[in-house]
């Protein structure tokens, strides 16, 4: 191997040269805080890196002649050097920057106060770390190459400025493994910004995404010391379990309380300093207390003045009983006057209240927590009804009800009585006429398991008597379907008759009392087996509905359906087409099909028209072929109803006439002059 003396130029790639040296190490990250503030500064300045910083312009009265002008590259891997008169080079270090600082602010450049300022960033850089101004040249560099057009080359970090000596290993070093941009490149370049700092979580997060080669020593540091943090601080939580495992609950919440200082951003410290404060609370009467007074739908807090050299200021939360992470913030602020009412708690559940001081932003000490509070609110809006033979209530529950419990008092002062119920009403049925008085009770789960009780509502009424139900309403035709006779059983309570009902069905049982639009029912009762006989005009349609009354209350009994339709009138065919063929008539109300058929030599089809396509196209289509047809049309009841038999309409759809037939063609010898080639 050949020697290396200094002053010579090293021959890597020539044939009995050396061996080629490593490659450079690059810095994982610029361990700079707020270097993409300084970076954007750069770019305002139209400065593509910071060597471009270190070589302010000449001075605009300096003399025209002189020496020649300095070559612009410079050297990076071994420090930051810049090329000096000649063939000399000048290392970069506190006193060299101070005079890049200098010579800005004296040139005349409009950019001089900027530049200097960012010439103090790295002033203080340099002092703090003699390497700092290598590292943040070799990041800016690596960023540039890698980002560049070409990709990291040689002729691409000799555009940059640097000495083509290092140019190639510099390119090389880069394309081994240095990060494109990215979330990789984003996390080194905010490391520094965020850490050391009280969040160590995110500190966490950002150095996870950072890549480690192993050679930073920086990073290494940086590292060792993020995980320092996170021993202590799971140090403290284990000395917390053991405390709490002895009963020292308050020693607990304050190990809980150092383990958050050192990391603010951990959300599961903040959920097991809760924890540890409800515990201490519940443990110990003394000391200051966080008060929770419920009342109906609101809980009044108030807690003592707390004493401290320092303006605190304060964070009010709600959370459920043993679940601190679901916390909810009710106020933050300074709180000055020791109470707030919250007045949007969920109900039927056990919740805390914590008051938890705070400077700057930042849990400054162990809460205060409440006792466990259950708002049971019972029913409300409760309306009660005279039903059939019994009562029935109604009303509305919170949603965290679980149950709901309902007694009868018989006469408004007996014995109670269990009445089954839902969560939103009651129906009692049977219940002899009288006095009668409902508590109604809500069911909610309590802090330790058992359900806990609202305060009952009371509510009076009074059943009364009803009359009995028609049984056997049986109807018949009459002279053709002209008329209908109905008989029924009468009921075993009240009066009874059939009315024609004037709107859509009811169940058999229905109240309808308050109905002001039903014919006024006879006041004596009938025949120990009543009848009636009713009209039924042609094109209607009768609903016939039984109904007892007694003093004033009026129940439905069973009904009968009685349609007596028209007959299709004006019957019309006609054809379309050669295949279809189109029948036009007056619907027969209150039919709701109309049954057609067309038929001919044996063969027959049919359709069943419904009334609102009918009414809507104004006609009904159906295939047909050249003969004739006879085509019937006929009313098509509901098959629930009692109806008389219609007459059919019919006509006649005439056949196609015979086609007429074509002439013969004429001879082909007639077109001889067409084809005969010796025409002239």
């Amino acid at each position: 191997m050949a020697q290396w003396r200094p002053g010579e130029r090293a021959a890597w790639d020539e044939p009995g040269g050396q061996a080629r040296p490593p490659l450079p190490e690059l810095p994982c990250f610029p361990a700079l805080r707020g270097w993409s503030r300084l970076r954007a500064d750069l770019e305002l300045l139209g400065l593509r890196h910071l060597a471009d910083l270190l070589r302010p312009p000449a001075p605009t009265s300096a003399p025209a002649f002189g020496n020649a002008p300095v070559a612009d590259d410079f050297r990076v891997l071994d420090g930051v050097w810049l090329r000096a008169r000649g063939t000399r080079w000048r290392r970069i270090d506190e006193d060299q920057l101070q005079q890049a600082r200098t010579d800005w602010l004296a040139c005349g450049d409009a950019r001089a106060s900027g530049a200097a300022d960012l010439l103090d960033i790295l002033l203080v850089r340099v002092r703090h770390d003699p390497d700092g101004l290598r590292r943040l040249l070799l990041w800016q560099l690596a960023c540039l190459l890698r980002d560049g057009s070409a990709g990291p080359t040689e002729e691409a970090a000799v555009a940059l400025g640097v000495h083509r000596d290092e140019a190639r290993h510099l390119a090389a070093a880069v394309a081994l493994g240095f990060p494109a941009a990215g979330p990789g490149r984003v996390a080194a370049e905010q490391l520094a910004d965020v850490w050391p700092d009280r969040r160590l979580c995110r500190a966490e997060r950002t150095a996870l995404a950072v890549r480690d080669t192993g050679h930073d020593r920086a990073l290494t540091a940086l590292f060792t010391e993020v995980r320092a943090h996170r021993a202590e601080v799971d140090r403290l939580i284990t000395e917390a379990g053991r405390l709490a495992g002895r009963g020292a609950h308050r020693a607990a919440a304050r190990a809980w309380f150092g383990a958050l200082r050192r990391a603010v951003d951990d959300p599961d410290l903040e959920i097991g300093l809760l924890g540890a404060a409800a515990d201490a609370a519940v443990s110990s009467s003394d000391g200051p207390r966080l008060r929770a007074e419920p009342d109906e739908r609101t809980v009044r807090l108030t807690w003592p003045a707390t004493r401290s050299t320092t303006p605190l200021t304060f964070q009010l939360l709600r959370f459920p009983d043993g679940m601190p992470s679901l916390v909810t913030e009710l106020a933050v602020g300074e709180l000055p006057d020791q109470r707030h009412t919250d007045v949007d708690a969920p109900v039927g559940r056990p919740l805390r209240w914590a008051l938890v001081p705070l400077r700057e932003g930042q849990v400054a000490g162990v809460p205060l927590v409440s006792a466990p509070v259950v708002i049971a609110p019972g029913v409300r809006q409760v309306t009660s009804a005279l039903v059939p033979e019994g009562i029935r209530l109604r009303w509305r529950t919170d949603d965290a009800c679980t149950r709901v419990t309902a007694v009868r008092h018989t006469g408004g002062h007996g014995d109670p009585v269990p009445v089954p119920c839902e969560r939103d009403g009651l129906l009692d049925v049977p219940l002899p006429p009288g006095p009668y008085a409902y508590e109604i009770h809500c069911h909610y789960p309590g802090p330790d398991g058992t359900p806990v009780r609202s305060t009952g509502v009371r509510v009076d009424v009074r059943a009364e008597e009803w009359p009995g139900q028609v049984r056997d309403l049986t109807a018949r035709l009459l002279d053709g379907g002209e008329r209908v006779a109905l008989t029924w059983s009468p009921p075993p309570r009240g009066t009874s008759t059939v009315l024609p009902w004037p709107t859509g069905p009811v169940r058999e049982g229905q109240d309808v009392s308050t109905r002001t639009d039903l014919p006024s029912p006879p006041k004596q009762p009938l025949a120990p087996e009543p009848s009636l006989e009713v009209p039924v005009p042609e094109g209607s349609r009768l609903r016939l509905t039984a109904l007892s009354t007694l003093e004033g209350r009026a129940l439905t009994g069973p009904d009968v359906i009685v349609e007596r339709p028209c007959t299709v009138g004006n019957l019309t065919v006609h054809r379309l087409s050669d295949v279809r063929a189109a029948a036009r008539f007056d619907w027969p109300e209150p039919a709701i099909l109309v049954h057609l058929t067309w038929e001919t030599d044996g063969h027959r089809e049919e359709r069943r028209v419904p009334r609102s396509q009918y009414l809507s196209e104004g006609q009904a289509d159906f295939p047909v072929g050249p003969t004739s047809y006879r085509v019937t049309a006929a009313a098509h009841t509901r098959p629930d109803a009692l109806t008389p038999p219609t007459d059919r309409a019919q006509t006649t759809l005439p056949a196609l006439p015979p086609p007429t037939p074509l002439p013969p063609p004429p001879p082909p010898w007639t077109n001889w002059r067409r084809w005969w080639p010796f025409r002239r």
